[in-house]
């Protein structure tokens, strides 16, 4: 796992306000309802403080089958993006027109007690620093960002964000020039069937429109149940989301966005033998190809031994493939699941 340095930041000149959220375009989202942060405040030419509210409900970030629940780590690592994306834009100058692709994003999460949700929303407060990064032309080619997380003062965790930077307009020459045609776009697949998906409840999810892969099988096609603990095998799923989760596809994309990988891993991470109440702590992930919208993405994760004292995986290897070559890799550890957590189900024969 990649361990991720304290954000050097100084303290908000001012303390942290959590009554409106702040621009949606500065975060590029479609939706006012998925924009998290509300506050965002400069320390320093590169440094920054944000608030984040994190709601109690919540059709994506809310949907698990966790207990006790806790704030979920994509919820964390979205409010950071979104924070790092917006301090881009206002303090690094970054121009509205720019297109901004994950290359790479981390999180470590060191208290999920903090991480608790009570009676009200959370107030997430971001410390962070934003670096523009050039190409031998001298234009921006990334932005690079280190965020701190707190609740109510309390530290909960760090994560790391590397973006690569496109203006509109290059973005679509380099996707024509990488497929040789014009790509595909979400906002004209529409709904699109996805008879065999994976049962929600096996991926730690309630609703079926957050599940994002298929039927699982084991590596090589061989079928055959997961035992009640550990997965003797690595085991592979299709990449299959739902394109109207408005959530997970908050506006129109020609690729399968880093969110959706990630959420893949998670839940490829549960059909593996990773019981379904196990939080996610630590979570690091490179994505290296443009997973496209057109042709099958199979997902194949290997877990880890099971961890002392227990019967069953708390951490796995994720690597997504696509017409023979990887996409993205993404290793995941959870915390040690309570006793009245499950494992997957039997998974089924072949996809």
């Amino acid at each position: 796992m990649t361990t991720l340095l304290d954000a050097a930041a100084s303290p908000p000149p001012r303390a942290l306000t959590y009554l409106s959220t702040i621009d949606r375009s500065l975060v590029h989202r479609a939706a006012v309802s998925e924009v998290l942060v509300t506050d965002l405040v400069a320390t320093g030419d590169e440094t920054f403080a944000a608030g984040a509210q994190l709601p109690l409900g919540h059709a994506y970030f809310g949907d698990h089958l966790r207990d006790p629940v806790s704030y979920d780590f994509l919820l964390l690592l979205e409010a950071a993006r979104q924070a790092g994306v917006a301090a881009a834009h206002r303090q690094l100058g970054v121009s509205a027109e720019t297109a901004f692709l994950v290359h790479n994003w981390s999180i470590e999460l060191d208290d999920l007690d903090a991480l608790a949700p009570g009676s009200r929303p959370g107030e997430l407060e971001l410390t962070g620093t934003v670096t523009p990064s050039a190409g031998r032309n001298g234009r921006l080619r990334g932005v690079g960002s280190s965020v701190a997380l707190s609740i109510g003062g309390r530290p909960v965790g760090r994560t790391r964000i590397d973006v690569g930077a496109s203006k509109s307009a290059d973005y679509g020459k380099l996707r024509f020039l990488q497929r040789r045609s014009e790509a595909p776009v979400t906002a004209d697949l529409g709904v699109v069937p996805r008879p065999r998906a994976a049962g929600p409840a096996a991926v730690g999810r309630r609703s079926a429109l957050n599940v994002v892969l298929g039927e699982p099988v084991r590596a090589g096609g061989a079928g055959g149940a997961v035992r009640a603990g550990v997965a003797d095998s690595a085991v592979s799923a299709l990449v299959e989301p739902r394109f109207e989760n408005a959530s997970l596809f908050d506006h129109t994309y020609d690729h399968i966005p880093a969110m959706v990988l990630t959420e893949g891993a998670r839940q490829l991470s549960h059909l593996a033998g990773v019981p379904t109440g196990a939080a996610v702590v630590r979570c690091a992930a490179e994505f290296t190809r443009f997973a496209e919208l057109d042709s099958p993405i199979v997902a194949t994760a290997t877990p880890a031994p099971a961890a002392p004292g227990t019967d069953h995986p708390t951490e796995c290897a994720v690597e997504f493939h696509q017409e023979g070559a990887v996409v993205a890799r993404v290793s995941l550890a959870f915390a040690t699941a309570s006793p009245t957590t499950t494992v997957s189900p039997t998974m089924a024969e072949a996809l």
